[in-house]
């Protein structure tokens, strides 16, 4: 599943390591990724060495995190997508964009497509997503796709919020926009 997906503003692909220098901005800023558990990326070559991760996730489960890039002007402005974390035996459903993109609706509109692959094409029954609890607008976006919260803890060295998506779930709620 390398196929891109199109959404009225955006589309979103597998990264290259063309993508390197671009991410950067968002990996490497500290607001961007307050509420990552990895904290930001301290230079290019950890940008590299995470894109890489994601290429080598993509070619063994066939799907990963993606960019996510103005659908105009082709400009990488974040990444969405899952990722299968083996340590917690299940699928992370994730996404984040760069400042300026903030507070548009480009997160739900990423996930909203993300959460349809996920369910559909790659016929995946569960979803979870951490989110920490003063992640105020990530949480407002799980709550629009219809996530649940599941329980509260530490999770990846995280005070956590664990939301769950079910496929039966997915199907019965509203799709956002």
């Amino acid at each position: 599943m390398n196929d891109p997906i199109q959404t009225g503003r955006l589309t979103l692909r597998p990264f290259t390591l063309e993508d390197v220098r671009e991410a950067f901005g968002w990996f490497g800023d500290p607001v961007v990724m307050l509420y990552t558990p990895s904290g930001p990326d301290r230079d290019m070559a950890e940008t590299t060495a995470r894109i890489a991760s994601y290429q080598r996730h993509q070619i063994e489960r066939g799907f990963s995190k993606w960019i996510i890039a103005d659908h105009n002007s082709g400009r990488p402005i974040g990444d969405a997508g899952l990722l299968f974390i083996p340590e917690c035996d299940w699928v992370d459903f994730g996404y984040r964009l760069a400042k300026p993109y903030w507070g548009q609706g480009l997160a739900t509109e990423a996930a909203s497509a993300w959460v349809e692959r996920a369910f559909g094409e790659l016929k995946l029954s569960r979803l979870v997503s951490i989110v920490h609890p003063e992640n105020r607008a990530s949480i407002r976006v799980l709550e629009k796709l219809g996530f649940c919260e599941e329980r509260r803890g530490v999770v990846m060295g995280m005070t956590s919020i664990v939301c769950c998506l079910t496929a039966p779930a997915a199907a019965n709620h509203r799709r956002v926009p």
